[in-house]
Order: C-alpha cells, then structure tokens, then sequence
C-alpha cells in the first residue's frame, strides 16, 4: 500500500517517523512521495520521490492509495477534496477543517466517492487516553459529574508565512490546540448541549483568540471545563492535563509530570489505569496511518476515528466562539 505527505513541515516529521516505524517492522505499507510548494522542505526526506506541485505529483504517481495531508488548515477542505476527487483516500490532519461548511463538504464528497476520509486525532491513539475512554465506558466509579481539560503551548511560530497568527488560516488556538481536548471531550463524553466561553487574544500579532476559557454543559447535567493557551512565548511543559470527577471517585493525567493514568476512590483506592487494547508505546502516528491503511484494505468506515466525530469538533469550536464574541452568553451547540 502506498502512500504520500502533502505538506512536509513541522508535522509531517511524526507522520514521516511514523511511516517509517511501520517499514522497520516490515509492514507493507509504504510512503512513497512527499510534495511541498518549497524546495527547501523536501531535503527532509528519506528517498521518497519529491515534488513541489501537486498536480504533478498525482499525475507521476499511479500507483497511490492515500495521502496525508499536512497543510495549514485552511487548506484541509480544499486539498482533501481534490485528492478524493483524484482518487485518493485522505487522512488529513487536524483539525478537520476551518468551518463546519467545510467539514461537511469533506463529508459529502468522501460519500460521492466512496474514499476513506479520517482526521489524524493523534490522542485516539494515545494509550492513556485510551485507558480513560475504557474507565469511562465501564462505569467503574458511577457516572461523570464533571470533568477538566488542559492544553497549553508555547506560540507556534514556525508555521510557513506565519499562517498559525492568523485566525482566518488557523481558527486561533481555540481551534488550532483546542482541537485536542474537544475530540476527546466528545469522546469520552458524547458532543456537549452548550457552552459559555469567555476568550481573549494572546498577543499582538496573533489575531483570534488565543487563551480560551470554555464551560460546556450536558443536558444531563455533566459540566466540562476545556482551558486552552497560547498566551506565552515559550511553555517549558506543554502541559496536558485531564481530571474526570465521577460518583464515586476520579481519575487524573498530567502528562507533563506522568504518562500514567490514576484513580482514586471515594473509599481511599488508588489505582494506576491501563487499556486492555494497548497501541505500540509512543507511537501515536505510526498507529493511526496503519489503522487507517487496514480501514481501506478491509474497506470499512473508519468508526475508531470517525470523520463524523471531527466534524462536531469544529461545530463545537464555532459555538464557543459564538459564545466568546458574546462575552460568555450561553450559547446551543447544533448537532
């Protein structure tokens, strides 16, 4: 099976390690071209044959099966839709598009074509992240009562002509980095009822909303708390932290400090969580790209990560923002 990276800057290198992960385990599943609209980019490479169009690109190439596309993502719709036109199945990265228009164009045309089209949520693929998904669904300590999410980052400043600053090419962080907590939000959880967001840019030459501050609340009376950041220059520990509160106890992961997952009952238990369908150690993407490569050899919907679920993000992010320009008002999230 074979496969090329539309785009080769900063997060094409985990998928690029990813493929080759996957080679050094004798896997079939092969990546074979790379494109990027500057020559500079594509010295990066381990002897895939290299492009700068495109066009060309899926003109030399005959024998693809996917791409990965790891464009801005303003470019995600438009990219993947051509390449699924072409005849490609997509995996694209997150998020999965600016708008929920788009995303529904994606949708729409992975239907007419009958291509795979999976957003690459890197933590579906996360053991621990798994873990928790698994101690949710079991019930193990009640129901959630409410729960907190935490991504922060350093501003990203490398992207090419600084496209991340721009809202209108990136969606902010409250998009851009957010994006990991809302997918495993809706994950774990199911798509939140309504949020009151408050929000505020991070820097001067970072339009959008940069620090975000989100409550989103079930009809069933579950309450999510989602806190992203971009608001200093440099963050030492990218910190990623959840806490799930349940009847009868919570759980807890600060990946800054601890890869681990644990739990505390309300009895004084305490118990380091584990998923019983462990991925490959710290090897997120490689894991995703061969999920995805046996979703189009058994020709199945990809339902582990399901490009539905990568819609409801940004419908989710859209409604914060809605919320946030109304300084908190409650605000609806459609379904």
């Amino acid at each position: 099976m074979k496969a090329a990276i539309i785009g080769n800057g900063y997060i094409s290198k985990n998928h690029r390690e990813g493929f080759a992960q996957l080679k050094q385990e004798g896997s079939d599943i092969e990546l074979v071209a790379l494109c990027d609209i500057r020559p500079e980019m594509l010295e990066k490479n381990s002897g895939e044959r290299l492009y700068t169009n495109l066009d060309e690109m899926l003109a030399a190439e005959k024998d693809l099966d996917f791409v990965v596309i790891c464009l801005p993502t303003f470019l995600h719709a438009e990219y993947a839709i051509k390449c699924m036109r072409a005849g490609l199945h997509v995996l694209c990265e997150k998020p999965m598009a600016l708008t929920v228009t788009e995303a529904e164009a994606m949708l729409a045309c992975a239907k007419e074509t009958g291509k795979k089209l999976m957003v690459a949520h890197c933590c579906r693929f996360d053991n621990e992240r798994l873990a928790v998904k698994e101690f949710v669904d079991a019930g193990s300590f009640g129901k959630p009562v409410s729960a907190v999410f935490t991504a922060t980052g350093g501003q990203p400043r490398w992207g090419y002509e600084n496209w991340f600053a721009d809202e209108k090419r990136s969606g902010a962080c409250m998009l851009d980095l957010q994006a990991h907590n809302l997918d495993l939000i809706n994950w774990f959880f199911g798509v939140p009822d309504s949020t009151c967001t408050m929000a505020k840019q991070c820097c001067p030459d970072f339009t959008g909303y940069g620090t975000v501050y989100s409550n989103l609340a079930y009809d069933n009376g579950l309450i999510v708390f989602s806190y992203c950041d971009w608001g200093v220059p440099v963050n030492k520990n990218q910190a990623r932290v959840l806490r799930i509160n349940f009847e009868k106890g919570y759980i807890y992961l600060d990946r800054a400090i601890s890869p681990q997952v644990t739990a505390v009952g309300y009895d004084g238990s305490v118990t380091e969580i584990k998923t019983s369908h462990p991925f490959p150690s710290n090897q997120q993407f490689r894991c995703e790209i061969e999920y995805f490569a046996n979703c189009i050899k058994k020709d199945i919907h990809p339902d582990f990560c399901p490009p539905e679920a990568s819609e409801m993000a940004v419908a989710v992010m859209r409604a914060q923002e809605a919320s946030a320009d109304g300084k908190g008002t409650l605000v609806r999230i459609e379904k």
